[in-house]
Parts: structure tokens; sequence; C-alpha cells
């Protein structure tokens, strides 16, 4: 699992939820923590996340380099055939001094660091209790940067959520989301000065990245599919909004998928399991329900359990992901600097599953078998 480790280098990986990759390009919008960034590191084009752009689903894949069929985590809400139960996402009190990356690790606020993984968590975990916002990050980064700077983990993971937060209640083209896109390159700014005030320049190396980008969306984009998934044909629905999981009951499938088909609305398509496309690397695993319907970008998929759009902080939500994940609305960043990277430079995009081979080499561990390509990656490093 491990190699021989040459140095004691550092590794300090920020989480940014829903930050999409053109808000570096929002006009009149000045960010100097990441255009130092940019100076001094590596900034791909964007990053693709795995299908579908869900959150729960793209953090198993930056973190295990495998695709969402591979890991099972297949949605942010799940059910399981055999077992007739929904998933449900559970904080329980878990300790453990063993870390599967083999160092010492400590993730802030991430979410399920506290899970067990091949047995193994983070060596410490503080759990989310609310969605972390841009001061709770900062406090974290704060602590994290105290932490390597004493020698006492190797390793330190911070999660942000805002800018998920704010592109779902305010739409990605918001002032709103412009103004936490701000908030959020201070916090890096915080984040730089503390790393040259310890000194930590030299030895510990930084990964930002997020888990997928966000789109507008509006009450007068939304598909009801309710009439064709009724309890009558169908034992569970699962999620709503830009992707929907159908489980019929026995003998239903086809007329269930004929149902749906059968409404001619041409901004959603529905999948029949074993048709979803070979380049979502979705559809081999049991937890992948038998029918999968899917809105185009900007629509919203409503059910018999999800009769309206999410409500957020700001009423019913403007901005929404899970689409198609070739869709440029849906790609995310990913960004790195320090000792071990190159400086100024440019490379075209990286997948979700590419990250955990750079955070490995950064770590000087030997990867577990993953599905990351590492020529897109190869030449980011000195």
């Amino acid at each position: 699992m491990t190699s021989q480790v040459v140095e004691n280098k550092k590794l300090l990986v920020l989480l940014i939820d829903g930050f999409r990759w053109d808000y570096f390009n929002i006009p009149g919008l000045q960010l100097p923590g990441f255009s130092r960034l940019f100076e001094q590191g590596v900034k791909a084009d964007y990053m693709i996340p795995d299908f579908p752009t869900l959150s729960f689903p793209n953090f198993y894949s930056l973190m295990t380099g495998l695709h969402t069929e591979d890991h099972g985590f297949v949605g942010n809400y799940m059910y399981h055939e055999e077992k007739q139960s929904s998933f449900e996402y559970k904080m329980v009190n878990l300790e453990s001094n063993q870390s599967h990356w083999k160092k010492r690790t400590y993730m802030f606020e991430w979410p399920g660091c506290h899970v067990p993984v091949h047995n193994m968590t983070s060596t410490f975990c503080d759990k989310m209790n609310e969605w972390p916002m841009v001061p709770q990050t900062v406090n974290n980064l704060k602590k994290a940067v105290d932490l390597l700077k004493t020698d006492k983990i190797d390793f330190a993971g911070v999660y942000l959520n805002a800018v998920d937060r704010w592109g779902h209640s305010y739409g990605p083209n918001s002032k709103e989301v412009f103004d936490i896109v701000k908030q959020t390159d201070e916090a890096i700014q915080e984040m730089l000065l503390l790393l040259k005030t310890y000194n930590l320049e030299k030895n510990t190396n930084v990964v930002i990245f997020s888990d997928h980008g966000m789109t507008e969306i509006s009450e007068s984009r939304t598909i009801d599919i309710s009439d064709h998934i009724g309890s009558v044909d169908v034992i569970a629905v699962e999620d709503k909004g830009a992707v929907c999981s159908i489980w019929p009951r026995e003998g239903k499938i086809d007329k269930v998928y004929t149902g749906l088909t059968s409404m001619g609305n041409s901004h959603i398509k529905v999948f029949k399991k074993e048709t979803l496309p070979d380049r979502w690397h979705y559809r081999n695993n049991k937890l992948v329900a038998p029918i999968i319907v899917v809105a185009d970008l900007g629509w919203y998929i409503l059910t018999p359990g999800g009769p309206s759009i999410d409500k957020y902080m700001n009423g019913p939500a403007k901005g929404y992901h899970g689409y198609d994940n070739a869709e440029e609305d849906m790609h995310g960043i990913f960004l790195a600097m320090g000792p071990d990277f190159k400086k100024n430079y440019k490379t075209g995009p990286v997948r979700a599953v590419d990250i955990y081979q750079v955070m490995c080499k950064a770590l000087k561990i030997q990867p577990l078998p993953h599905k990351g390509d590492w020529s897109r990656l190869k030449d980011i490093f000195k």
C-alpha cells in the first residue's frame, strides 16, 4: 500500500462544493487569492464530474478514483431493492486511528469522513453539524495549518458548502453567488498567508477542487411525471430535479417505461438500466434503478414525493445540478500548488476520477486500483 517516503511532504485539500469552472471569469470580479494560485501552481481548464453530477457520488469518485458504478454511491438518495429500504445518511459516532491513506489524516466537516472504508476511517474527523459556510471554513483552514506546522498530521481535508448553497438559492449568475465567490477568494488569501507565515510553502502541497457545477432553473421549466409512476406500478422513486430513479413492481418495467416515453416530452430522456450510455460509467451496479429519467439541462423533474422545486434560502431553488456530465455548466474546477507542482501551468480538462492519484503522488503513497488516467495529469508535476 505504501511506498518509501522520500520527504515528509504535507497535503492540504480544499473541496469547494458547487464551484463552477467559469466562476473565475465573472466580469469585473477580482479574485487575487485564486490569481495567485494560478501563478504559483497548476490550473485545469475544468473538471468533469462523474454522472450523476450530484455531490455524494462525486465526493467518492474524487477521493477513490472510482466511477459511480464502481464505488456504488449512485445518488444522493438510493434504494436497495433486495432490502426494500431507502438510503438514509446517518451521523454516527465512530473513532479510528487507522486511515485508509496510511497517513495521519484530519478531515474538517468533510461529508462521510466518519464512514469506514475497508474498515478504516480518517484518523481524525470533525463531523459536520450543519453545512459549513465561509467563516467556519476559514477557522478549519487555520486549525488545519496549525496541525500541519506542528507535524501532528500529514493530510488535512477541508470542506466548504457555501458556494453550492448560494448557487441553489439564488442561481449561478446571481449577484449573491458572485459575492460568495469573492468571500471564498478571501478565504483562499487567508490560507495562502497562513502557509507563508508558518513557512509551510516548501513542504506543503495544496489541491483544490469542486464536485460539480451549477445551472439556472425556474418554475416555468418543470416536467411532472407523477401520473406514470403511481404506487400501483412502482415500488420506489428516489430523487427528482435532474435525475429520477424508478423501481417498478415485478412485471411492470415495460408498462412504466412505455408510459414515460409516451409523454413525448422532448426535455427528458428515459432509460432502461441496460441502455444507459457507456460514457456515464453508471449502469453496472445493483443499486442503479431499472428505469432512470434524466432531464435536459435547466429542466426539473417533479414526482409524487417531490411535487415542487426544492426550497432553499430564497424560496424555490434557482440553481441545480445532477445533469449529464457532458454539459459545461456541470463542470467544476481543479487547482494545485506547492513544491511538487509546476508554476503558472495550465492543463486541459481532467475528470473526477483523475484527482485521487494526484493526492496519492503528493503524499508519496501507492494508489489503490482506480479508473483515473495518468496521461491527463502527468505533466503538472515538476
